[in-house]
C-alpha cells in the first residue's frame, strides 16, 4: 500500500507541470554595410576540483567520464573515498555519511551502491567532499559525501532527459528525467530514473591453515537488476518571510541471482549453486517550514522526516560433494531462506540561527526513533521435506532513541573568523534476539565540541583550522548476535558487545592562487570497529564477526595542484599521503601495526574544435591497511569524448571507463592463526553511450535546498561492514 501510494503522489505532482516547449530565438542578420569583425571562439573549462574552507568540491558536470558512469563509479573514483570488499565507504580513513543534494541517502553496503549504480553520472553536477563537518551536523557523521545532482534553472517549465547504453561483460543501460516548474509562488520538481544492468562479482578466497591444510573459495555470482528511482516535490511560498514544503522520494529494486561456489579440499570438492530473488522498496517523505527575517537577522527552520525501508528475499542452496576424480561422495545437500527486513525512522528538528551585534547564535534540537526487524526464516531439506533449521533461523528487532542539541557561537575579526559549537546527544538502545531470548540495552549521553577559525591572509592566500569530536555508532545487523550463512565454509555473526566508535580530529588547509589546496589532519579513534574471524580446527569452518580495537591513529596530508596547461588542456593533481596505525590488544596479546599509503588521481580535459571535448583520466591507490587486513594496491585509467549537438541543447559522451581492467579489489588477512589471500574481480570495464538534452525556459528557481532531519541513522539500515 505505502508503495501505491508513493507512486500516486509522485504522479500527481509531476502532472501538474505543463508539458514543455523549447523555444529558440531567431538571429538578427545584420545590415550590409555593416562590416562585420571575424569572431573568435571563447571556451573555458570548470576546474575539476576546488576547495571551500575544510570542504573538497569535486565538478563532475562537464566531465565524459562522469556521464559515461554511474554514480557509484563517480564517487569511489573521488580523492580519498575507497570502498572496501562488503562496500563500505571511507574518506581519507574516516567511516562516511553519504547524502544527496543536502539529504542523507539512508543507506549504507550493498543498498547504497544499488542506489549510486542506479543513478546516472550524467545527473551528477558535484560531490562535495567533507572530512571535517560542522558542528550542526550529527556527531555520527564523521565524514560526510554529500552528491549534488543537477537542478534546472530555468524560468517556466524546464527539464533534462538522459539515455544511457552500455556494456561491460553484459548490457547496461539507463533511462531517466527531470522535471521543473515554477508559477508564482510554488515552485513543483520531480524526476525518474530506471537503471538495468547484468553484472558479476567474482570472488576467490584462499585460506591456509596452521597445520598446513588449504582451502579454495571460489565464488561467481551473476545478478540482473532492475532499479526504479521516483522523486518528486513542491515548495510554497507563505509570505515573503516564509516558505514550506514536501518531498516524496522512493528506491524501487528487483534482483534475480544465479551463483556458484566451488570450494577445494585437499581431498575434495564441494560444489554449490544458488538462486534467489530480492526486492526492495525505501519510500520517504519530508516537510519542512522556514520563516526568517532580515529585519531581526534571524531564521527559524522545522524538518519532519520519515523513512521506510522493507527488503524481502529469498535464497536456494543446492550443494554436493565431489572426489578429485569427480566422483560423487555421499548425498546432496539443500536449504533455503525467506528473509523479511522492516526499518522504520521518524525526526523531528528546529534549526535557528540569530545575528547579534558581536555574534553570531546558532541553535537547535532534534529527536530521532529507529525500530528495525529483521524475520530470517531457514529451512533444510530432510528426507525429501523442508524442515525448519534451528541452527540458523533468527528474528532480532533492535530500538533506538537519539535526543541532540546543540548552540555555537560565531565571529569575524578583521581577517579571522572564528566559530564554535557544542553539541549533546541522548542515546538509548534496545536489542532483543526473540530466537536466542538474549537481549541488551544501553543509555548513555555525551557531548561533542567543536570549533574552526580560518585567516583570509589574503586574496588569494586562505588558512582554516578546525577540531571535531564525532561517534560512529554501528550498523544494526552489525550487533546481532545470531549466525547467518554465507557458504558451507564460511559463516558471519553479529556481536552485542560491540561498542560505539569515539574520535577526535584536528585539520589544517591552505589554499593559495586558486591553484594550490593542502590539507593535514590528524584522527585518534577508540573503539575503532574491524571485522576479526574464527576457524574450526576440525569442521575448517570460519566465522567472521567484529569486534573494537583500543586505539587507532589516523593521519594524512592532501594536495591539489589545477593547472591550466594552456588554454584549452587543464590538468588537475590530487596525491593524498595516509598513515594508519593500530595499537590494540588482540585474544590476549598485544598487537601493534602501521602503515604508510599514498592515493594519487590526475584528471586532464582537453577542448577541441567543433564542439568536441575529451578527457584522460586515472587513479591509483597503494596497500591500505584496514583493521586486521590489508587491502592491495589497485587503479584505473578512463577515457572519454564528448560532443555538443542540437544547437547546444544537447550532447553526446562516449566514456571507457577501466580500460586496462585494473580496478580489481585484492585483500589479506593475516593474524594470529589466521591466513587469508582474498581477490574480487567485478565488472568494471565498461563502455557507455550517454545521450542528454535539456528543455525548457531559462531562469527558474531551482527547488529549495534543505537539510534533511533524519541524518546518520538512517545510513546504518544497511550492514556496515568494513575489515
Amino acid at each position: 500500500m505505502q508503495t501505491f501510494l508513493t507512486a500516486i503522489f509522485s504522479a500527481t505532482i509531476l502532472s501538474a507541470a505543463p508539458s514543455a516547449i523549447a523555444q529558440q530565438k531567431k538571429d538578427s542578420i545584420p545590415a550590409p554595410s555593416v562590416k562585420q569583425l571575424k569572431t573568435h571562439e571563447v571556451t573555458s573549462t570548470t576546474p575539476p576540483i576546488t576547495m571551500q574552507g575544510g570542504t573538497m568540491i569535486v565538478n563532475v558536470g562537464k566531465s565524459v567520464t562522469a556521464a559515461g558512469s554511474n554514480g557509484w563509479d563517480v564517487v569511489t573514483k573521488s580523492p580519498g573515498v575507497i570502498a572496501d570488499n562488503n562496500n563500505a565507504l571511507q574518506l581519507n580513513g574516516k567511516p562516511v555519511t553519504v547524502y544527496m543534494d543536502g539529504r542523507p541517502t539512508r543507506l549504507s553496503g550493498d543498498d547504497l551502491k544499488n542506489l549510486l549504480a542506479s543513478t546516472p553520472g550524467s545527473n551528477i553536477d558535484k560531490i562535495e567532499l567533507m572530512s571535517m563537518p560542522g558542528g550542526k551536523y550529527d556527531a555520527q557523521d564523521g565524514a560526510i559525501i554529500n552528491i549534488k545532482l543537477f537542478k534546472p534553472k530555468d524560468l517556466g517549465t524546464n527539464g533534462n532527459l538522459t539515455l544511457t547504453g552500455g556494456f561491460g561483460r553484459y548490457l547496461r543501460t539507463t533511462e531517466g528525467f527531470t522535471l521543473n516548474h515554477r508559477s508564482k509562488g510554488v515552485n513543483l520538481y520531480g524526476g525518474y530514473d530506471h537503471n538495468y544492468a547484468k553484472t558479476f562479482t567474482e570472488v576467490t578466497n584462499d585460506r591456509i591453515y596452521p597445520d598446513g591444510y588449504t582451502l579454495t573459495e571460489n565464488d561467481f555470482n551473476r545478478e540482473n537488476k532492475h532499479t526504479h528511482n521516483l522523486r518528486a516535490g513542491a515548495d510554497f511560498d507563505l509570505s515573503k518571510s516564509s516558505s514550506a514544503g514536501v518531498l516524496v522520494k522512493s528506491m524501487f529494486n528487483n534482483r534475480g541471482r544465479v551463483g556458484d561456489n566451488y570450494t577445494t579440499l585437499p581431498d575434495s570438492i564441494f560444489r554449490q549453486g544458488a538462486t534467489g530473488d530480492q526486492k526492495l522498496v525505501n519510500p520517504s517523505v519530508n516537510a519542512y517550514y522556514r520563516t526568517a527575517s532580515a529585519k531581526h537577522k534571524n531564521e527559524l527552520t522545522i524538518n519532519a522526516d520519515y523513512f521506510n525501508h522493507r527488503k524481502d528475499w529469498d535464497d536456494q542452496f543446492g550443494g554436493q560433494y565431489y572426489s578429485l576424480e569427480e566422483d560423487v561422495i555421499g548425498s546432496s545437500s539443500h536449504i533455503r531462506n525467506f528473509t523479511e527486513s522492516a526499518i522504520d525512522l521518524y525526526s523531528l528538528s528546529a534549526d535557528y540561527s540569530q545575528q547579534f551585534k558581536a555574534f553570531k547564535l546558532e541553535a537547535g534540537l532534534k529527536t530521532t526513533f529507529t525500530e528495525t526487524d529483521n524475520n530470517m526464516h531457514w529451512e533444510l531439506m530432510n528426507g525429501g521435506k523442508w524442515e525448519n533449521d534451528p541452527n540458523k533461523t533468527n528474528h532480532f528487532i533492535y530500538k533506538e532513541n537519539v535526543n541532540a542539541a546543540y548552540a555555537g557561537l560565531s565571529k569575524t575579526v578583521k581577517k579571522w573568523s572564528f566559530t564554535a559549537m557544542l553539541r549533546m546527544e541522548h542515546t538509548n538502545a534496545k536489542g532483543n534476539s526473540l530466537t536466542m531470548d538474549q537481549k541488551f540495552s544501553r543509555d548513555y549521553v555525551q557531548f561533542f565540541p567543536s570549533a574552526s577559525a580560518s585567516y583570509n591572509m589574503s586574496a588569494t592566500d586562505q588558512f582554516s583550522f578546525s577540531y571535531r569530536r564525532s561517534i560512529n555508532r554501528f550498523g544494526f545487523d552489525i550487533v546481532n548476535p545470531f549466525i547467518t550463512y554465507v557458504n558451507a565454509y564460511s559463516l558471519r555473526q553479529g556481536n552485542p558487545d560491540i561498542k560505539p566508535m569515539l574520535s577526535q580530529a584536528v585539520q589544517a588547509t591552505w589554499s593559495h592562487k586558486y591553484q594550490l589546496f593542502t590539507t593535514v589532519a590528524f584522527t585518534r579513534m577508540t573503539d575503532n570497529l574491524s571485522m576479526t574471524f574464527k576457524q574450526d580446527p576440525v569442521t575448517k569452518v570460519q566465522v567472521m564477526s567484529f569486534d573494537n580495537q583500543t586505539n587507532f591513529n589516523l593521519a594524512y596530508a592532501n594536495v591539489v595542484w589545477v593547472k591550466p596547461i594552456t588554454p584549452k588542456i587543464r590538468t588537475t593533481i590530487t596525491v593524498t599521503g595516509l598513515y594508519l596505525g593500530i595499537n590494540t590488544v588482540l585474544d590476549g596479546i598485544d598487537y601493534n601495526k602501521n602503515s604508510v599509503t599514498a592515493f594519487a588521481n590526475i584528471q586532464n580535459s582537453f577542448t577541441l574544435p567543433k564542439g568536441f571535448t575529451a578527457e584522460v583520466n586515472g587513479n591509483f591507490r597503494g596497500p591500505l591497511m584496514a583493521g586486521y587486513a590489508v587491502m592491495q594496491s589497485q587503479g584505473n585509467v578512463d577515457l572519454g569524448l564528448g560532443k555538443t549537438i542540437l544547437k547546444g541543447a544537447g550532447s553526446l559522451k562516449l566514456a571507457a571507463v577501466d580500460i586496462f581492467n585494473t580496478n580489481q579489489m585484492r585483500f589479506k588477512v593475516k593474524y594470529a592463526t589466521i591466513n587469508n589471500l582474498g581477490k574480487m574481480n567485478m565488472d568494471t570495464r565498461v563502455v557507455n553511450l550517454t545521450f542528454n538534452y535539456k528543455f525548457g525556459n531559462k531562469n527558474v528557481k531551482a527547488a529549495k535546498s534543505r537539510k534533511n532531519s533524519i541524518e546518520t541513522e538512517s545510513g546504518r539500515t544497511s550492514t556496515q561492514q568494513g575489515f
